[in-house]
Formats: structure tokens, C-alpha cells, sequence
């Protein structure tokens, strides 16, 4: 019997096999699966730069109360702070004042929202802001109470004052609190110190031996001596100056580097209570990087700049005219009166009398501002 059960599996196997029997059919033969490799999509340049800066800075992103939530620290252009906060399941926004200068409140309403590639913009009653996603850059417009602003923020908190050291250049512009009068626009360099010691040289930059020097004969170089302190309460970093705020410090991220924005407000030695904002990015040579297109704003006007070459073409949407300007960069000034600053590109109107001219500073891929010497006010211009 043993044997016979043994003939027997021997035959079923022989049979599973195609042998066995003169007059089987082979098996077809069996393909290998295909196997499909997914294409290698490529890390986005400039989120990357943004995240390795961030995590050398120390930035940590700021929290929201749940997973749906964004949150944005945002220095607007009348010297105030707010917190702007997206719920993207409720599609509902909150704006808290940090600090106001003018006793405005917290609001809070909807949103639509329309992204396209990286850039995201929130839309509601009374306010229009772009978010990049690359770098968590936020610019646009808010009307709070009855005060238009234009804002610029970050979605990261600096959490260690000695990691924003370095150099920095600048653009600002500033006016009275009261009614809008006496604007000026600081322009020059930012020294900030790992101890959170910093100082500003409006209209110069720091020479070999530290000092605060002009850069033009037109420019007369003044030197503030700030302190950068971080307020744990609020989780903000405040500047001051003596024994008065000189404004609240936002870090950006940005590709290029750190970047600050600064909400300034502080009173004068008339006792004359002064606000505005100053935009630093670290200071380094620019070139065919700033070439694109921007859509930039400013108080009362709205424009789209498009950089190719030496050449930007400027449309003036308010008005509903375009002419182009020559571009110079890594310059202040221009001709004779020219001096060697990196950081920044002069744009001149042919057209306009040699005093005339516009300063672009890039602050990262995202953004760039803009102040025209024949206007009293700066423009935010974000790359599309």
C-alpha cells in the first residue's frame, strides 16, 4: 500500500508539472510582472534654501490650535503687529492685534482662496494677501478698522536672537502717526551682533573698522544702537532703542537668506509719535536672479514690473500706462553720484530729471520692495 500511495502522489505531481502524459497540453508561460518606476520629481530649490535657513536660524513655525490651521505674524506698514490666522476646513480667518498704534481690534470672517503653483492667495472683505509656500512668506493689503495697510510677514517665530547675526541692507519708510506728515525713508545697513546687540547706519554702511560711514556725498550717515529682546509672552522679538521699543522684529525665511521686518513705531525727541516699516535682507550682490514678473502695490496704486536684462517694463495699472526703465545693480545712485551697494538695483525713467529714481531690493525669490525717490511711500512686489 505504501508504495502504491507513493506511485500515486508521484503521478499528481508529474501531472501538475506537464508530465506524466504523452498527449498533455504545456503550460503557457508565465511574464514577469511590469514593474513601473515612479519619476523622480525634483525638491523645489527654493523651499529647500528656505528650510535650510530656517533650520540654521532656529525659526520654528508657528502654531495654529489644530492641523487645519495657519498662522502669520505680519508687520503692517502703519506700525502695527497682527496675527493672521487661516482655518482651511471652516475657510475662516481671525486677525489679533498684537500692537496697534491706532486702538484697532481683533476681526475674524471668511475666505475664498485660489493657489496657483506655489502661491496661495486668500481673499475677503477687506483684505487680499498672498502666501508663498516655499518660504511661508505672507504680503498683501488689510484694511483694519478704518486704517489700509499694506502688510509683510512670515509664518516662522524666532526663537534665539544670537542666530539672527549678520548683515543686513535696508529700505524703510516712515511718517507721522497722526496725520501722515514729515515722511522719510531710511536706506542703509543693519549690523546685528550674537549677543542682540545691533546697529543701524541710515544712509551708510559699516566700514573695515565697524564705524558708520556715508555712501555719498548726498547722504548724511546716522548710527542708532539697538537691542534685539525676544517677549516670551507673545513670542515676538522686540527692538529697542534706549528705554523706548523701537519696533517688533519678524524673521522671514527667505531662499536668499534671512530677512527682517520691521513693524517701527517709536516718538521722536519732539514727542511726536512716528510709524512705518523697514525691510532688511542680508546683504549680498544681485543679478540676472531678479529677472521676472512682479505684481506690486502701494499705497492708492497697484502695478505689475517685469524685469529682462537691463531693461524693466513698468505698467502703472492705476493709471493704465507703461514705460520701460534702465537697470543698474548692486548701485545707490546713479552717474556721478553712484556708489558701489550691493544689495540693491536702481531703476531710472530716461524720461524723469536725474533725481528721480527707484531702489528694488530682493528680499527672496518670492518678494522684493520697491521705493521711488519721487514718492514718499515703499511698494511690496511679489514674484508670480
Amino acid at each position: 500500500m505504501k508504495n502504491a500511495l507513493t506511485f500515486l502522489v508521484l503521478s499528481a505531481a508529474l501531472s501538475a508539472c506537464g508530465g506524466g502524459s504523452d498527449g498533455g497540453t504545456p503550460a503557457a508561460p508565465v511574464t514577469p510582472p511590469v514593474v513601473v518606476t515612479p519619476p523622480v520629481v525634483s525638491a523645489d530649490s527654493v523651499a529647500v534654501a528656505s528650510a535650510a535657513v530656517a533650520k540654521e536660524a532656529g525659526l520654528a513655525v508657528i502654531a495654529g490650535a489644530s492641523a487645519d490651521e495657519s498662522v502669520y505674524d505680519v508687520a503692517a506698514d502703519i506700525g502695527d503687529t497682527w496675527r493672521i490666522t487661516f482655518d482651511s476646513a471652516k475657510k475662516t480667518y481671525a486677525i489679533r492685534v498684537l500692537s496697534t498704534q491706532f486702538g484697532l481690534s481683533d476681526r475674524s470672517g471668511t475666505f475664498s482662496v485660489v493657489t496657483t503653483g506655489h502661491l496661495t492667495t486668500y481673499t475677503g472683505t477687506d483684505f487680499s494677501v498672498t502666501v508663498d509656500a516655499r518660504t511661508r512668506l505672507l504680503t498683501g493689503t488689510v484694511k483694519l478698522g478704518n486704517m489700509h495697510s499694506n502688510v509683510s510677514g512670515t509664518g516662522y517665530a524666532a526663537t534665539d536672537v544670537a542666530k539672527l547675526a549678520g548683515s543686513y541692507i535696508f529700505l524703510g519708510a516712515m511718517r507721522n502717526a497722526s496725520n501722515g506728515g514729515d515722511r522719510f525713508n531710511p536706506k542703509g545697513s543693519i549690523k546685528v551682533a550674537a549677543d542682540g546687540s545691533a546697529q543701524l547706519c541710515n544712509g551708510g554702511v559699516f566700514n573695515a573698522q565697524g564705524a558708520c560711514s556715508a555712501v555719498s556725498p548726498q547722504l548724511e550717515a546716522e548710527n542708532a544702537s539697538l537691542t534685539l529682546v525676544r517677549d516670551a509672552a507673545r513670542g515676538l522679538i522686540i527692538a529697542r532703542q534706549g528705554d523706548q521699543d523701537f519696533g517688533i522684529v519678524h524673521v522671514h525665511a527667505g531662499d536668499r537668506g534671512l530677512a527682517l521686518f520691521i513693524d517701527r513705531y517709536s516718538r521722536n525727541q519732539q514727542n511726536v509719535l512716528r510709524v512705518g516699516i523697514i525691510v532688511a535682507a542680508k546683504q549680498q550682490k544681485i543679478g540676472t536672479e531678479i529677472a521676472g514678473s512682479y505684481a506690486c502695490a502701494a499705497p492708492g496704486i497697484s502695478a505689475k514690473i517685469v524685469v529682462a536684462g537691463s531693461t524693466a517694463t513698468i505698467t502703472n495699472n492705476t493709471a493704465g500706462k507703461t514705460h520701460a526703465e534702465t537697470i543698474t545693480v548692486n548701485k545707490l545712485g546713479l552717474g556721478a553720484q553712484a556708489v558701489d551697494f550691493d544689495g540693491i538695483a536702481v531703476f531710472k525713467d530716461p524720461a524723469d530729471v536725474p533725481a528721480d529714481y527707484s531702489m528694488f531690493m530682493p528680499v527672496s525669490s518670492s518678494m522684493a520692495v520697491e521705493f521711488s525717490t519721487d514718492r514718499s511711500y515703499m511698494g511690496t512686489c511679489l514674484k508670480n
